[in-house]
Parts: structure tokens; sequence; C-alpha cells
């Protein structure tokens, strides 16, 4: 169920229940109106009283149950607000490694590896010197979006980590399985072409990547990772580079 869905179903269940303990209340008084025998004509005060009380509670419960379902929505934008990139709508730093230690928690209990990544655009100054602040964010959204496809929807995290560079955290991946997924994005981004203001722009990505486990430092994977990531920078762009024990062992 989207979030659209269940505040909707929370909304209408508000609305039931204010609405429901106003028939209550009108109820109650009633009958202990009735009961205390002093009026004239009681049934008729019982009936006319749960009308009045109807025609007061339903608009009352309609105005109660719109402000819940308003106050929701607020909440759940201030919390997108706070765990997202403004300009990507990906994950922002903390909440990724929010993500990522999560993942770590989940290997404790149930096993497994996952990989993290980080990918940077290659010589993207070029582009922002060129045609602009405005076509670089044309294509860090672009990018973002092509790099979310080809992840496997809530398993796999996608990120900004700042700048041109991306993170992702491959949940239940080997270092193989890493591998392939990290080229076959690499590739996927070299074949794209980008269209602005009627010129199409292309850039490519180097990445770098390194294994998580429930008992690494995550610091220190992301440190490794982005040692990775230099290597692919320095060694000719577009490329993929596994960490692994060389350059751990210089993180």
């Amino acid at each position: 169920m989207g979030a659209f869905a269940r505040d909707m179903k929370d909304s209408l269940t508000f609305f039931v229940f204010v609405a429901t303990t106003a028939l209550c209340l009108s109820f109650t008084f009633s009958v202990f109106v009735y009961r205390l025998g002093v009026l004239e004509d009681p049934q008729r005060f019982l009936v006319a009283n749960l009308v009045v009380a109807v025609c007061v509670a339903i608009p009352t419960a309609t105005i109660a149950s719109q402000h819940e379902f308003e106050l929701k929505r607020y909440q759940r934008q201030l919390e997108s607000l706070a765990s997202t990139d403004p300009l990507t709508g990906l994950l922002n730093r903390r909440f990724f490694r929010i993500s990522a230690e999560d993942e770590m928690h989940r290997q404790r209990r149930a096993g497994g590896m996952a990989a993290i990544v980080l990918f940077d655009l290659d010589q993207f100054k070029l582009v922002n010197d060129q045609y602009g602040h405005q076509a670089g964010d044309a294509i860090l959204k672009r990018i973002a979006e092509i790099a979310y496809s080809e992840l496997r929807g809530p398993f796999d995290k996608l990120g900004r980590w700042g700048g041109e560079e991306f993170v992702v955290l491959l949940s239940n991946v080997n270092r193989d399985q890493a591998w392939l997924v990290c080229d076959r994005l690499r590739e996927r981004l070299e074949r794209t072409e980008i269209e602005y203001n009627g010129q199409m722009l292309k850039v490519t990505a180097s990445f770098g990547f390194e294994m998580l486990t429930s008992d690494a430092s995550l610091d220190r994977v992301l440190e490794t990772a982005d040692r990775a990531l230099y290597v692919s920078k320095t060694t000719g762009r577009n490329r993929v580079t596994y960490a692994g024990p060389r350059l751990a062992a210089t993180a």
C-alpha cells in the first residue's frame, strides 16, 4: 500500500472515530436526560437531539479527518526533505549511512555480504564550464534516474555523496556480482546521450567498490572504495576498480 493510500485509510479511520465518539456522547446525554423524566415529550427530545448530533458530528469529523490527512502529508514531506538530496531526490549522506548500517545489522541476523560503490562523473567540471551549471544539474538528475533504474528497487540503495559523486549499496551480492552491476551501469552511462537545450551531451563515470561485511567499519569501507575510485580516475577513467586487500591495507 502506497503512502497516499495509507494516509487516506488513516484519515477515514479518524473520521469514523470522531463521528462515533460524538454520536455516543450525544446519545449518552439524551439517555441521561430521558431517565430524569423532566421533559414533556422525552422521545421527541431524544430523536431531535440525535439528529442535531449527526448534523454536528459529520462536519466536525470531516474537518478533523482532513486536518489529520494534511498533517500526515506535511510530516512525510518533512521526512523526505530530511532524508533526500534536493536536486536528485536520492538519499543524502546521512540517510545513506543509516541504510548501510541497517544492512550490516541484517547481515548479522541472516548472513551474506554487500558492496559499497562510489562512482564519479568524469571531467564534469568541463561540462559546467562549457554549458553552465543548469546543464550540469540536468545531467546529474538524469544520471540519478539511470542509476536508479539499473538497481534492484528497494533492496539496493542509491545516494548522492556530493557534487558529481554518487554512492550505491548493493545488498546481498558477492564480489563478482558487484563488479557486473558496476560495469553494466558504467556501460549504460557511456551509451547515454542527454538532451539539454537542443544539444546532446555525454558523460562517463569511474567506479570504485569494496565489500561490506557485518563486522566491518563502514567508514573504512567507504574510504577504501574511495581509494579504488581514485585508481579508476588515475588509470584512464570510465572503468571499474575493486579495492581488494591491497587498497584496504592502505586505507
